[in-house]
């Protein structure tokens, strides 16, 4: 009944401190082919070192008549998907500062606030480490924060945790537009949001290839559609007034359009707008370069290349 009475004060805090999404939940276990679930297969696969992890959040929306609840979205352990979240999980959200203790002699835990590319808290990350012998609390806090980090830039915002992934049953993963997006994501860090638009052989359909907030098979909107065909940029500042976009007709190196390039940066009010385009012309025009064509673009990663890392 304890643990129960400290969730609920924690929720209680959460919404105090104004951080409404994540005291809201569903009260069914969500799925777990999410896109934060993909985000942890790949961090298992880029850090065996981890003996576990954990993301907890809360759905944007509360389900109809469901009691406010934060749960595990994702873990490495699939059978706790769904599992009311850790206390001193959403502590750390809600502090937002880097905490460990020790779990028996065995292994240590790791709890981070995890935030958005924007630097909005969306949850927390919960990571396991073996204790090795003359393992250094501080050095692990730190390797934490670095996984923290990359996941970082690979949030959108909270409901992106929730995507399904694929976005669309059949779509192609792992494939070289994704690789473009990681090697673009480490040559230019002042980049928030990547996505390649084109059209896969055999398809009728544009849709999304590479990003770095997945959807990866999610079909172009209206919106993409008149970027691709008139070459007019769809330029824009989203809703929170954080971040302008840039999308812009896409091309292979040859100058044939294939679709469009979404860039988004950060912003803030007074921000040159044109010379933040100007700034993701720049790099579309160096990301044509390396395009020889679409169909390229669907063929599968580099082995060396085809998972994320951190």
């Amino acid at each position: 009944m304890a643990c129960c009475w400290v969730s609920r004060r924690l929720l209680l805090t959460l919404s105090c401190l104004g951080l409404p999404g994540l005291a809201v939940a569903l009260t069914a276990a969500p799925p777990t082919n999410t896109y934060a679930q993909e985000l942890l297969e790949e961090l298992r696969g880029a850090h065996p070192e981890l003996l576990g992890a954990s993301i907890s959040a809360a759905a944007p929306k509360a389900a109809s008549g469901g009691a406010p609840a934060a749960v595990i979205v994702a873990s490495t352990d699939r059978t706790s998907i769904g599992a009311p979240a850790d206390p001193a999980d959403l502590a750390a959200a809600v502090k937002g500062t880097t905490s460990s203790d020790s779990s028996g002699a065995a292994r240590i835990e790791v709890r981070l606030p995890l935030r958005d590319v924007s630097g909005d808290t969306v949850g927390a990350l919960h990571l396991s480490y073996p204790r090795a012998p003359g393992a250094q609390i501080a050095g692990l806090e730190q390797s934490a924060e670095r996984i923290r980090d990359h996941l970082q830039r690979r949030i959108s915002h909270l409901g992106n945790l929730f995507d399904p992934f694929p976005y669309e049953p059949d779509a192609p993963a792992h494939i070289q537009a994704q690789q473009l997006v990681e090697e673009f994501l480490d040559e230019y860090p002042q980049i928030e949001i990547l996505a390649i638009h084109v059209t896969p052989p055999d398809s009728d359909y544009n849709i999304i290839a590479g990003s770095n907030i997945g959807r990866i098979g999610k079909k172009a909107d209206n919106d993409d559609m008149r970027c691709v065909f008139t070459g007019k940029p769809n330029l824009e500042i989203n809703s929170t007034g954080k971040r302008f976009e840039s999308e812009m007709q896409l091309h292979d190196r040859s100058g044939k359009v294939i679709g469009a390039l979404g860039v988004v940066v950060a912003y803030k009010r007074g921000d040159d707008k044109e010379a933040l385009h100007a700034r993701a012309e720049r790099i579309r025009a160096e990301m044509e370069r390396k395009i020889p064509d679409s169909p390229s673009l669907f063929q599968p990663a580099t082995p060396q290349d085809s998972r994320r890392k951190s």
